[in-house]
């Protein structure tokens, strides 16, 4: 129970099932109820399907546009049916009628069509510089994923390190009780002083207050991994233990200069960095081809009668060509111009960082890798040692070769080691898995 010693709070740290939903789940499986359930997630993909709607609108530009009208007017009182039509179109038989106050209706519909034949390539620009913001939007998505994936994983190995320390603590509380317990039998037997027992319990109460501590970063660690998925912080969904062949790394190391290139072709905010300055690109071609002159078609076609006078539509129909010259814009395109002109300086040295920030990510979780597999062997080298030193120590106090000093100074080095190689197991995992999100490398995908 938690706390394991104290006042029970057992509310505290129980874990309520999720209907549909495993309560022991892999790396994998975690991952996946992550995207499903996250709403952070879920935003980014509604970001994104705003930046993929404005393409497919953009891409629309080099159809026509059509559209349809029609209009029913009842006009009344002295000339109804000359003021109810202020384009009125001739009829026969209607000239020289005069009505009075007789109320009229007019009816009329139509359809017209527009066609741009020419514009400098203004409207290419502009779908030009919708598709490489597309793209960047769902290279940025994938990296978003890519954060998701690796938020998870540190947080999944987060609860086994948390989970193994409150194992290890709980072992060690038995091993310093019992220790406890052999020197009151020697006080008993006149074998050791009273004041050995003291530093006996030392150890005993100091362990005990690991285990507490430990319980408490457990249920924090849990409660995190569940938020990260999107769910409830008492959700019961748990990270399955690592078994023994899964303490290591899972592939080998490779050179900064092989790391790097992978990452550059690999990672998606460096590719989504370049599509956006493409797209400033195009931006600016588009704000410097508005001085170029545009040629476009129009046709339109209608029928069109007014009540009483005609009983039967009038056809009329058009058809001619728009050309439009920019002559004098009170400076507005210059100040596009200016601004696209920024905006392209920005994506570019956006870019750079973006390069820079590579570099960086992928040399320190290389390094990070090597060393937490380095710091491995030690750890198992620590923790071997540390348990043939506490071997020997209770062999030599039993015979009264050493002290009660050195018998616990021994067991407080098995402690410290046995908590630095669960620390070191769980560090190797961590630094896998940054190492793979620095290089870009992921099996998820869009």
């Amino acid at each position: 129970p938690y706390p394991a010693y104290g006042t029970p709070a057992p509310d505290v740290a129980a874990l309520r099932p999720i209907a549909g939903m495993p309560t022991s789940v892999t790396l994998a499986q975690a991952v996946d109820i992550a995207v499903a359930q996250s709403p952070a997630f879920a935003a980014e993909r509604a970001q994104y399907d705003a930046i993929r709607a404005k393409y497919s609108s953009e891409l629309q530009a080099i159809f026509p546009s059509i559209s349809a009208s029609g209009s029913v007017t009842r006009s009344f009182g002295s000339g109804a049916s000359s003021n109810s039509n202020s384009n009125p179109t001739p009829t026969p038989g209607n000239n020289n009628q005069n009505l009075g106050n007789a109320p009229t209706t007019a009816e009329r519909a139509s359809i017209s069509l527009q066609q741009l034949i020419f514009d400098g390539g203004r409207v290419i620009a502009a779908i030009k510089s919708a598709k490489e913001s597309s793209i960047a939007g769902r290279d940025t998505l994938l990296r978003d994923l890519q954060t998701l994936q690796f938020d998870v994983a540190k947080s999944y190995y987060g609860v086994l390190q948390s989970n193994a320390t409150v194992v290890a603590d709980a072992e060690l509380v038995r091993e310093f009780e019992a220790e406890e317990a052999n020197v009151n039998a020697e006080i008993r037997a006149g074998a050791a002083a009273k004041s050995d027992l003291a530093s006996a319990e030392f150890q005993s109460a100091k362990a005990r207050g690991g285990v507490v501590s430990a319980q408490g970063a457990a249920i924090a660690a849990q409660s995190a991994f569940a938020a990260t998925l999107g769910l409830d912080a008492d959700a019961e969904v748990v990270p399955q233990p690592l078994s023994a062949g899964d303490q290591g790394a899972t592939q080998p190391t490779q050179t900064y200069a092989k790391s790097l290139a992978q990452a550059l072709l690999l990672r998606p905010d460096y590719q989504a960095a370049q599509h956006t300055a493409n797209s400033a690109a195009d931006d600016l071609r588009y704000a410097k081809l508005a001085r170029f002159p545009s040629i476009s078609a129009n046709a339109s076609d209608g029928v069109s009668r007014t009540l009483p006078i005609d009983n039967s539509f009038a056809h009329s129909s058009s058809i001619g060509a728009t050309i439009s010259i920019p002559i004098y814009d009170q400076g507005l395109t210059t100040y596009n111009i200016a601004q696209a002109k920024s905006s392209l300086d920005q994506a570019n040295a956006a870019l750079t960082e973006s390069k820079l920030g590579v570099e960086s990510d992928v040399r320190s979780s290389l390094s990070g890798l090597i060393s937490a597999e380095a710091l491995l062997v030690q750890a198992n080298l620590e923790l071997s040692s540390a348990q043939v030193a506490l071997n020997a120590a209770r062999a030599k106090y039993k015979v009264g070769a050493a002290t009660i000093i050195d018998l616990v100074t021994a067991e407080a080095n098995l402690s410290q080691a046995q908590t630095d190689e669960i620390t070191a197991v769980y560090n190797v995992q961590t630094a896998l898995q940054t190492y793979n999100y620095a290089v870009g490398l992921s099996t998820l995908q869009l």
